[in-house]
C-alpha cells in the first residue's frame, strides 16, 4: 500500500532539503576558503583544493545518507500503516498466486477459518471450498489475473470446525509489486446472515401465498360446496313439510334418505373444515399414545358400513388383533376414516375395501386398498397438497371438498410417519401410511 502525500507537502519537503544542502555547502566553503597563496606554493594549493573537494563530497554523502534515512523511516511508517490496515481489518483478506496458493492472510481471515495464519500460508485456498463449487473458484481466479478491474463471485466456504459461510469474493491483481511472481488480493465478505434473512423472507412469502390460496379455497367451499347441499336440504324438507300428506311411504323414504345423505355430507364437510382451520391457526394439539389399531379400524368400519351398503361394497379388517401404534388417536381416526370414505366414494357397486397392516422395522405400515376406478397419473402429485386442492365426483356422483387427503398427510406427518398412494387407473388404489410402533 503506497503512502500518498499531497503535492504541496512534497514541494515543501523538497525545498527544505535543498535549503539544508545549500546552507551546508555555503558554510563549508566559507570555512575552507583558501587564503592567498604566495608564488611558488602551488603544490600546497593543490593539496588544499583536494582537501576542500573531499570535504564537500563528504558533506554530500552525509546529506544523501540523511535523505536515505528519512526515506527509510517514511517507508517503515507506510509499511506499518499497510500492515495495520491489512492485519486489523474486520474483513478477511488473502494474498494468492495464480495457482490459488495462499501467500498472506490477515487476522480476520485466520479467525474465520479457525486456523493460525502461519498454517494457512502455502495451502490451496480451494481446499476450504465445497467440491461442487471449486470449478467456480478456479474460473474466478483466472478472470482476476486476466482483468485490470475488480472481480467478484459468490460461493460457500467451510472452515476447520465444518461451519459453512456464504461469502462474496472480491479479487484484484497487484499492479505495483516489485516481485516477478503475479499475485492478487482477495477479500471475503460474509453474506451468511443476509442469505439467512433472504431465505426467511422467501419462506415467509411462500407461506403467505399458501395462506392466500387457503383463504380463496375456504371461500370457494363456503360459496359452493356448502351452499349446494343446503339447497338440496331445503328442497327435501320443503316437500316433506308441505306435501307429506300426499306422499306415499316409498316417496317419504326416498326424500328422507336424500335428507340423510345431504346431512351426512355436510357433517363430513364441516368436520374437515374445522380440522383444516385448526391446522391453519396452529391450534391442533398433538397427544400421542398407544392406540389399538385393530379396534379403531373396526369402529370406523361400523360407521362406514351404512354408506357402503348403499353400493353393496364390502369392507374387511385384515389387521391382526392386538396391533398397536403410537399416535394421536383423534388424528389417526380422521386419517383412516377419510381414506375409507374416499375408497367407498370411488369404488363401483359390489366392490371391496380392505384395511390391513404390516410390521416393518420400527414402523407399522397401514393400508386402505379398494377395487375402485383408480386415479389418473397426472392428478397424483397434487393429491396431498393444500395448494392444489381439487375434487372429483365419485362413482355414484358423490361430491367432496378435496380437503380429506391433505388433512391425512398433515396428520400422518405430525405423528412422524409418511403417506403415499399406489394406483392404476381402472384397477383400484392402495393408500399407505406409516406410524411408529407402540412405546412399551
Amino acid at each position: 500500500m503506497k503512502t500518498v502525500k499531497s503535492k504541496t507537502g512534497k514541494t515543501k519537503t523538497k525545498n527544505l532539503k535543498k535549503n539544508i544542502k545549500n546552507n551546508v555547502k555555503k558554510s563549508l566553503m566559507e570555512k575552507t576558503k583558501p587564503k592567498a597563496i604566495k608564488p611558488g606554493a602551488q603544490k600546497l594549493d593543490d593539496i588544499q583544493r583536494l582537501v576542500y573537494l573531499l570535504q564537500v563530497h563528504q558533506v554530500e554523502l552525509e546529506h544523501q545518507n540523511e535523505e536515505l534515512r528519512i526515506a527509510h523511516e517514511e517507508l517503515e511508517v507506510s509499511r506499518n500503516k499497510y500492515v495495520n490496515l491489512f492485519d486489523f481489518s474486520p474483513t478477511p483478506y488473502f494474498t494468492l498466486d495464480t495457482e490459488g496458493i495462499i501467500k498472506e492472510s490477515n487476522l480476520s481471515a485466520s479467525k474465520m477459518f479457525k486456523i493460525d495464519r502461519n498454517k494457512l500460508i502455502g495451502k490451496r485456498f480451494d481446499i476450504y471450498i465445497p467440491m461442487d463449487e471449486r470449478g467456480v473458484f478456479q474460473s474466478f481466479i483466472k478472470t482476476v489475473f486476466n482483468s485490470a478491474t475488480k472481480q467478484s463471485c459468490e460461493l460457500n466456504i467451510i472452515n476447520k470446525d465444518k461451519r459453512q459461510f456464504h461469502v462474496l469474493l472480491e479479487g484484484l491483481e497487484f499492479e505495483d509489486t516489485l516481485e516477478s511472481e503475479k499475485k492478487c488480493q482477495l477479500a471475503l465478505l460474509d453474506l451468511t446472515g443476509y442469505k439467512r434473512v433472504e431465505e426467511s423472507l422467501k419462506k415467509t412469502n411462500e407461506e403467505l401465498q399458501v395462506l392466500h390460496l387457503a383463504k380463496d379455497r375456504f371461500f370457494s367451499i363456503i360459496a359452493h360446496d356448502l351452499r349446494s347441499p343446503f339447497q338440496s336440504l331445503l328442497g327435501f324438507s320443503e316437500i316433506l313439510a308441505n306435501e307429506i300428506d300426499t306422499l306415499s311411504n316409498e316417496e317419504i323414504v326416498i326424500f328422507s334418505k336424500g335428507l340423510n345423505d345431504d346431512l351426512r355430507n355436510i357433517y363430513g364437510l364441516l368436520d374437515n373444515l374445522l380440522q383444516w382451520s385448526m391446522i391453519q391457526r396452529n391450534m391442533l394439539e398433538h397427544s400421542p399414545e398407544n392406540v389399538n389399531l385393530y379396534d379403531l379400524a373396526n369402529k370406523i368400519i361400523g360407521i362406514s358400513n351404512q354408506i357402503a351398503k348403499e353400493k353393496n361394497i364390502s369392507i374387511f379388517n385384515n389387521i391382526e388383533s392386538g396391533t398397536f401404534v403410537y399416535a394421536d388417536s383423534i388424528m389417526l381416526r380422521s386419517v383412516i376414516q377419510n381414506l375409507v370414505f374416499n375408497a367407498i366414494k370411488f369404488t363401483e357397486k359390489e366392490g371391496r375395501i380392505v384395511i390391513s397392516s404390516t410390521e416393518k422395522s420400527n414402523l407399522i405400515e397401514v393400508s386402505v386398498e379398494d377395487t375402485g376406478k383408480g386415479i389418473p397419473t397426472k392428478l397424483i402429485p397434487g393429491l396431498f397438497s393444500f395448494n392444489r386442492i381439487f375434487t372429483t365426483n365419485g362413482t355414484a356422483g358423490e361430491r367432496g371438498t378435496g380437503l380429506g387427503l391433505p388433512l391425512c398427510k398433515e396428520f400422518v406427518e405430525r405423528n412422524e410417519g409418511r403417506i403415499w398412494v399406489e394406483t392404476e387407473q381402472g384397477k383400484g388404489s392402495r393408500f399407505v401410511f406409516t406410524l411408529p410402533k407402540p412405546i412399551s
